[in-house]
């Protein structure tokens, strides 16, 4: 007499990832986001040194617009410091009736020397 059995199951594979996968996914993964950590920190430091040059701007606009709210033959060579920024207001006759004011602000940005120049002229009318 014939039964009729069943064929026997074949051994069923697990379903997931094996730990070898895993690993090389993760390595992937990982040179793909490295550039982008760098990039995030390189555009902070940019950020921030943007912002110490925009500081620096405004330092020198606001020597400026003193000399020149003071006048041709008022206007004087000054120097100051506000913060972490050094300026310099020099103040020069070049001509009969005409000065030229430079304003230069200094500072420090991470151990190198930084900074910004204005030149502007004044007349005495």
């Amino acid at each position: 007499m014939a039964t009729n059995r069943a064929p026997a199951p074949e051994s069923r594979r697990e379903a997931g990832f094996s730990l070898v996968e895993l690993m090389v996914a993760l390595v992937i993964l990982t040179i793909g986001l490295l550039p982008l950590a760098f990039v995030q920190t390189r555009a902070q430091q940019d950020v921030f040194d943007s912002g110490r040059h925009t500081e620096a701007l405004a330092i020198a606009q606001l020597q400026m617009e003193e000399a020149k709210s003071l006048g041709f033959g008022v206007a004087a060579t000054d120097t100051g410091q506000v913060d972490n920024y050094t300026w310099i207001r020099d103040v020069q006759n070049i001509g009969t009736g005409l000065d030229q004011i430079t304003v230069n602000v200094n500072w420090n940005e991470r151990g190198d020397a930084r900074s910004v120049t204005l030149i502007n002229r004044i007349s005495f009318r």
